[in-house]
């Protein structure tokens, strides 16, 4: 390997790495062999090869290995001989060299990285190809970016069990002649592939996770996966996903979804699940202007014992009968005073268009900017009328403890007497809430409605600590249920 091949910037890299320092000799070092104290035995050096690898091995980086045969001619190629290789901060101009004096049998790492050079499309290909002759059961590949936009070819990998590519917005296409037998989890950043044409090429993919998906449709379909993410970079039109052996999926809709959105979703096996999806719905119902900027639902399937105690004949052991409870989880992220976006588009239509409605606990996070909030609270209280858990967080807002005399966030006031079924609702957490007359206000509705609410729990503002009538108020109020165990926080 061609020593002291860097430019500034990945020298500096290089530099602040430790694996990567100890190959960076000076000159006076590199000029000539070790040179050693008179009656000085080298005994490193007489070592076996086996333990002369783990030496190496133990560094890190492919580049400190190969340096050290700058200092005997015993460790002269050890280096490629190493179960694993690791090459960060480096130029690709003698990187070809390099891979072929690689030596079989295949090693067990193969993870590349430019962190400040850009490629061409033939010279990525050429680079993935090289890679796909070592067959690595692991290959990372990192490159900055093309300097052109032709696509690039993704060789057959017929040994490899993992690969993950970051080759900043690169265009795939397959060269199928062999397909990837072996390959088992594959990770795209920043790339893209058509994956439709690269799942019947993966008999044995269990793990799928593309960050760059450049499609206004996800359609895949499989029979082997287990792990699938999405993180989509168009606005989706249509999902279509069939996996009947995948325990988790996480899916970003990153610039939403389109009016023509149609889900089909079959995933019977899914223990963890994540829908994520970026909206434009404004409402003007409530005084104030409201625009809801993400939908997140979430579901995970947590084992929780449940039944009597049953022991064990002869014995002080106890057996716990258990169940299998799926807990959903649907969070809001929505924000005052905001002008673009859909009024077309209500929030209910949000909600319902990802087909959610099994969920135990609602999280909303409010950035109301000082104004009143009790009615878009109980609005989306009557959408989700089965929630056991609600938790609002509000913003650090600053600008004084109400917004101004003549605001119109409390018109119309008739959600003071609201009546709302929420006889599911357990428990009921507010965070930096202040006391105000509004929030005393939402708070005896939620009292009066939840009729089987256990614990209250109000974290007040650091910055705005309640006045003393409204924590009297509070304390009256909470007095009056004396079945609910309430925890307040300053």
């Amino acid at each position: 390997m061609a020593a002291g091949v860097a430019c500034d910037l990945c020298r500096r890299d290089q530099l602040g790495m430790e694996c990567c320092r100890g190959g960076l000799l000076p000159g006076s070092a590199a000029a000539g062999l070790l040179i050693l104290p008179d009656g000085e035995e080298d005994r490193i050096s007489a070592l076996p090869d086996d333990m002369l690898l783990q030496i190496l091995a133990r560094l890190g980086c492919a580049r400190a290995a190969a340096h050290t045969g700058l200092l005997a001619r015993r460790w002269r190629g050890l280096w490629a001989r190493l179960p694993e290789f690791t090459f960060h901060h480096i130029v690709p101009t003698h990187l070809d060299a390099t891979l072929a004096m690689v030596a079989r049998p295949a090693p067990s790492l193969l993870d590349i990285q430019f962190n400040h050079h850009s490629l061409e499309p033939a010279r990525v290909s050429s680079l993935l190809r090289a890679a796909a002759a070592l067959a690595p059961a692991e290959f990372v590949l990192c490159v900055a970016g093309a300097t052109q936009s032709d696509p690039v070819e993704l060789p057959c990998f017929d040994r490899t069990a993992s690969i993950k590519l970051d080759l900043y917005h690169v265009s795939l296409t397959l060269t199928p002649a062999g397909g990837f037998p072996a390959l088992e989890s594959l990770h795209l950043e920043n790339c893209h592939i058509d994956v439709a044409d690269m799942l019947p090429l993966c008999p044995r993919l269990r793990e799928l996770w593309t960050l760059d998906w450049s499609s206004d449709s996800v359609m895949i379909h499989s029979e082997a996966l287990e792990d699938l993410a999405v993180y989509a970079t168009w606005q989706i039109r249509h999902i279509n996903i069939v996996a009947p052996a995948v325990k988790t999926l996480y899916l970003v809709a990153h610039y939403g979804i389109s009016k023509e959105f149609i889900l089909s979703f079959s995933a019977p096996a899914v223990e963890d699940l994540t829908w994520k999806c970026e909206s434009q719905a404004i409402s003007y119902r409530f005084g104030v202007i409201w625009r809801m900027w993400s939908l997140t639902f979430s579901f995970s399937t947590c084992l929780q014992p449940f039944g009597n105690t049953e022991l064990a004949s002869n014995s002080n052991s106890v057996s716990l009968q258990s169940q299998h409870r799926r807990i959903g989880v649907l969070s809001l992220n929505l924000e005052t005073n905001v002008h673009v976006g859909d009024a077309a588009m209500a929030f209910e239509q949000v909600i319902y268009r990802f087909q959610v409605i099994e969920f135990s606990i609602l999280e909303l996070d409010l950035t109301q900017r000082g104004h009143v909030y009790g009615a878009i609270v109980l609005y989306l209280l009557g959408l989700c009328t089965s929630i056991q858990r609600l938790k609002v967080t509000l913003d650090a807002y600053e600008m004084g403890d109400a917004c101004y005399a003549d605001c119109r966030c409390d018109q119309p006031n008739n959600w003071r007497s609201q009546s709302i079924s929420l006889i599911n609702l357990k428990e009921i957490e507010i965070r930096r809430c202040r006391g105000q007359d509004h929030e005393v206000d939402l708070l005896k509705i939620l009292l009066r409605c939840a009729t089987g609410l256990e614990r209250v729990t109000l974290r007040f503002s650091r910055k705005y600590p309640p006045s003393d009538r409204g924590l009297t108020e509070i304390d009256g109020i909470l007095k009056a249920y004396p079945y609910v165990k309430c925890n307040i926080y300053h």
